[in-house]
C-alpha cells in the first residue's frame, strides 16, 4: 500500500464529521441507492410503515428498502483515448436506454461488457450488457428481493454484490458467478451499503449502515475484530486500482466532499483531495505510468486529477446533451468512460 502519514489536522476524524456541514440532499438523479447521502435518516429507512408512507418520495429517505421512487436514470458509454496521463472523451451513447432505473455501473475484466443495477417500481437486479447493450443479459432474478453495487471481484472469476433480503434495510456483501446462479454470503457483517475487497479478497472495507454511517474494516476469515476508520463517510467507497488500500469521502464543511485513504486494517486515513464544486461521486483508474487517475464532474463538466496534480477539464457534457450526471465508472484497460445521467425522457 501506498505510504499513509497522519495528517496533524486529521487528528480526529469524528471530530471532521461532527463538525461539518450536513450532506446535501440526495440528487433526484440517484434515488434511494443504499444511503445514498451519509446525512439521511436511518429511522425512516427502518419504519415500515413510514417507508411506505414516503414511497412517492423514496429518493428522500435515502433508503435502500424505498424502490417505489427509483427515478429515471441511464448509463452512457464512450471511449477514451490517451496522450500520455492526458484523456480526450468520444460520443457518448445512451447504452441502456429505456424507461427506469439503470445505475451503478462497473466493467467487467476484460473491458467490452459493463454489470449494472437495474429496477423499476418493485425492486433491482443486477444485469450485464455488452458496451452498447445489444447484448443483454439478467444475472439475478429475486422479486422479493434486491441487488445492486456489482463488482467484479479482484481475485478473478466471480462477481460481488450486496443482497438486500426481503423487507431489510440495506445488506450483506455476496459473491455469485459472473453469470449468477451460484449466489451465497461472503460476510455476515451487516447491514451495509457499498463495499471493496482487498487483493486476496481476505479482508472487506464496509460503508456500514450501523448508527454514525462508519467505514468498518474487518478480516473475512479470521477473529481480528472490526476496525472503525472514520464516521460519516459518504457513499463513493472503492478500492484502489491494485486493492492494497481504500477510498472513501468525507463531507467538508463547506459543502463538498474530500476523499480520503485508509489501508485494509483500517489505519488512521489521509487527506487525498477535494472532489470539485459540490459532487460526491468519482471514479478511480490506474493511469499507464502506474498512478492513479480520478474522474468526476462538476457542473456537467467531466474533469480528471491524479493524486498529485490538480483538477483539470476534459470535456463540457452539456455538448453530448447528458446532465444530471452522478456516478461514473472506467474499465480496466482506460478505453472507455460510464456515465450515469438523468434519463433524456424524464421516465
Amino acid at each position: 500500500m501506498r505510504p499513509i502519514h497522519t495528517l496533524a489536522a486529521l487528528a480526529g476524524l469524528s471530530l471532521i464529521a461532527a463538525c461539518s456541514d450536513p450532506a446535501p440532499e440526495p440528487d433526484a438523479a440517484d434515488g434511494p441507492d443504499a444511503m445514498e447521502d451519509a446525512a439521511a435518516p436511518r429511522q425512516a429507512a427502518e419504519d415500515t410503515a413510514q417507508a411506505d408512507a414516503d414511497a412517492e418520495t423514496g429518493a428522500e429517505t435515502g433508503a435502500e428498502t424505498e424502490t417505489a421512487g427509483l427515478p429515471g436514470v441511464d448509463i452512457y458509454i464512450a471511449p477514451l483515448s490517451w496522450v500520455g496521463n492526458i484523456p480526450a472523451i468520444g460520443t457518448l451513447t445512451n447504452a441502456t436506454a429505456r424507461p427506469g432505473y439503470d445505475n451503478q455501473p462497473a466493467f467487467t475484466e476484460d473491458g467490452t461488457s459493463f454489470y449494472f443495477t437495474s429496477g423499476d417500481s418493485e425492486h433491482t437486479d443486477i444485469w450485464r450488457c455488452s458496451l452498447d447493450c445489444t447484448v443483454r443479459t439478467q444475472i439475478t432474478d429475486t422479486p422479493d428481493a434486491g441487488e445492486y453495487s456489482p463488482r467484479p471481484t479482484p481475485a478473478g472469476g466471480a462477481l460481488s454484490y450486496i443482497y438486500q433480503a426481503p423487507g431489510g434495510y440495506g445488506g450483506e456483501v455476496w459473491l455469485d458467478a459472473p453469470d449468477g446462479g451460484n449466489a451465497r454470503s461472503a460476510s455476515d457483517v451487516g447491514p451495509n451499503g457499498y463495499y471493496a475487497f482487498n487483493a486476496d479478497m481476505t479482508r472487506l472495507a464496509v460503508f456500514s449502515l450501523d448508527e454514525g454511517f462508519p467505514l468498518k474494516v474487518f478480516g473475512r476469515f479470521e477473529d481480528t475484530g472490526i476496525v472503525t476508520a472514520a464516521e460519516g463517510i459518504g457513499r463513493a467507497l472503492y478500492a484502489a486500482p491494485d486493492h492494497d488500500s481504500v477510498y472513501f469521502t468525507l463531507p467538508r464543511e463547506d459543502g463538498g466532499f474530500a476523499v480520503f485513504e485508509t489501508g485494509f486494517d483500517g489505519a488512521t486515513p489521509e487527506h487525498r483531495f477535494d472532489l470539485p464544486g459540490e459532487t460526491q461521486d468519482y471514479a478511480v483508474f490506474t493511469l499507464p505510468d502506474g498512478t492513479d487517475g480520478f474522474f468526476a464532474v462538476d457542473q456537467n463538466v467531466l474533469m480528471t486529477r491524479t493524486l498529485d496534480a490538480p483538477w483539470h477539464s476534459v470535456a463540457d457534457l452539456a455538448v453530448h446533451d447528458i446532465d444530471g450526471v452522478t456516478r461514473l465508472a472506467v474499465s480496466p484497460d482506460r478505453r472507455h468512460i460510464a456515465l450515469v445521467a438523468n434519463d433524456p425522457a424524464g421516465e
